[in-house]
């Protein structure tokens, strides 16, 4: 068996999210792009999808996912319309057992 290739493993994220974000609820979506939009314009010094969450979790919205997965689309589909961008810069994650996740800002 072969090793899949850089484009072989954009593809298979690709179908991924795009399976993620057809199976989660538009309520759902439109909350956390809301949240992703406030955050942008609100945090100066950048935030991240820990900070989405807490939002969220605070507009009792993350019982309504099924797959935490979803957030993912959402911020590729915010930094692509230009409202927020990657800092490349990363914190550990409170959520997340310390992973290290994207710090975002709002353009």
């Amino acid at each position: 068996m072969s090793t899949p290739s850089l484009f072989d493993a954009e593809v298979l994220r690709d179908i991924a999210m795009t399976s993620v974000q057809h199976n989660t609820d538009s309520n759902w979506i439109r909350a956390a792009e809301t949240s992703v939009q406030w955050l942008a314009r609100s945090s100066a010094l950048g935030f991240t999808t820990d900070d989405v969450w807490e939002h969220l979790d605070k507009l009792g919205m993350t019982g309504q996912v099924h797959d935490n997965r979803a957030l993912g689309p959402v911020m590729l589909r915010m930094c692509k319309q230009g409202i927020i961008k990657d800092t490349k810069e990363y914190y550990p994650s409170k959520r997340r057992h310390c992973a290290p996740i994207k710090v975002w800002v709002g353009v």
